[in-house]
């Protein structure tokens, strides 16, 4: 039995060992939260800090393979540790992807498509990048954030005065005329065997990702652009296991032939991905959990006709119905919801993901609105 070691117990890493385990590994987790959702469902679990070497040390000494569900991980302690086993993806795709600059640059080298962007070290540098840069322009924190967290549009000096100091400096991008935001993923064995999913549609709200729908809506010109340019990132950054690749779709001021940008990279199962559960003959879990297990990925298709939408779950929708335990009642009056899924956490808060579902409807239209009927449904007290 393969020991498949995970760094984090998120929902990613739960979803993902329940995949490991179908096919015979043994999941094991490593997260510093003992209320993790992975912790309270799988036993086998360490809880220590990421800087912690020889817990570090102890775990990976009884993994025979190593992944992570997320980029915030220290990866100085797995640095310093004397030996590894592999870990897919590599360290390398991991720190390129938790560092916008870094990851910036490498879609510079590359030339993969993407918007104008500069860097700052200091509030000083800052200023004069922006000042030649030009206004308006969008602020984020080189290291840290997600979900929109670490970044600003800056319409002009006088709202740049409201950044504050960030030790890891910032990258300044170019806004463009935003039509919607896709995203892909990549599947690539050592093997060799590389396989892209369907291009997925995201879309948000208070940039937390609201609901994702397959197939998405642009044209199959550029889908087969979207995958690709994820293919290509993925073959560059020597990826084994996962890349999802996020994409703008717009136009840019600076770049008025492109309608496709590169946003960001995540070498591990994303939060659009929930949605191939049930869109895809197998989900992005399954496919990890191929690559980790040495079993032959296949080809990821659409499950059947029509559309399919994951809508997910924030705090909201619980601390709405005023309960510890999620009342879905409302399920009964919405057939067209094919799945719920709760992950476990403790501590119902705004904004924070707490579950996902999937609905399929004959058209995107019909299954987009029927995901917002659901939820309004379960958020009635």
């Amino acid at each position: 039995m393969k020991r498949v070691g995970i760094l984090g117990g998120g929902q990613l890493g739960l979803l993902l060992a329940h995949a490991v385990r179908n096919l015979g590994g043994r999941p094991r987790f490593y997260d510093p939260d003992p209320e993790a959702p992975a912790a309270r469902q799988f036993a086998d679990t360490v809880t220590a800090a990421w800087t912690d070497e020889a817990a570090l040390a102890r775990f990976a000494g009884d993994c025979d393979v190593l992944t992570y569900e997320f980029e915030n991980i220290v990866t100085s302690g797995l640095r310093a540790l004397a030996s590894l086993p592999p870990v897919l993806p590599s360290l390398d795709a991991l720190e390129t992807a938790q560092h916008r600059l870094r990851e910036k640059q490498f879609l510079e080298r590359t030339g993969l498509p993407r918007v104008e962007f500069r860097a700052a070290r200091t509030i000083e540098e800052l200023r004069e990048a922006l000042s030649a840069f030009g206004y308006p322009a969008i602020v984020k924190t080189a290291g840290g954030g997600y979900d929109g967290k670490g970044q600003r549009f800056v319409r002009d000096e006088r709202e740049l005065q409201a950044i504050a100091p960030s030790a890891s400096g910032w990258v300044i991008e170019e806004p463009i005329a935003l039509a919607c935001e896709v995203s892909c993923i990549v599947a690539r064995a050592p093997g060799g065997e590389e396989r892209v999913f369907p291009v997925l549609e995201n879309l948000h709200e208070h940039h937390i990702l609201d609901r994702t729908l397959v197939p998405a809506r642009i044209s199959p010109a550029l889908a087969a652009q979207a995958r690709e340019a994820a293919l290509e990132a993925a073959r560059a950054l020597d990826v084994r296991g996962l890349l999802t690749v996020e994409f703008f779709v717009g136009r840019s001021a600076r770049a008025p032939e492109r309608e496709l940008f590169v946003n960001e990279l995540a070498p591990r199962p994303h939060n659009s991905g929930h949605v191939t559960l049930r869109a895809c003959t197998f989900s992005q879990f399954d496919a990890l959990a191929r690559i980790l297990l040495d079993v032959p990925v296949g080809e990821p298709r659409l499950a059947g006709p029509g559309a399919y939408c994951m809508g997910n779950l924030l705090g909201d929708v619980w601390l709405a119905q005023g309960r510890e335990q999620l009342e879905l009642a409302a399920w009964a009056d919405h057939p067209r919801v094919l799945d719920v899924t709760l992950y476990g956490k403790r501590g119902a808060r705004e904004r924070r993901k707490m579950g996902h579902f999937i609905v399929r409807a004959d058209s995107a239209d019909e299954a987009l609105d029927e995901a917002l009927a659901f939820r309004r449904a379960l958020a009635k007290k």
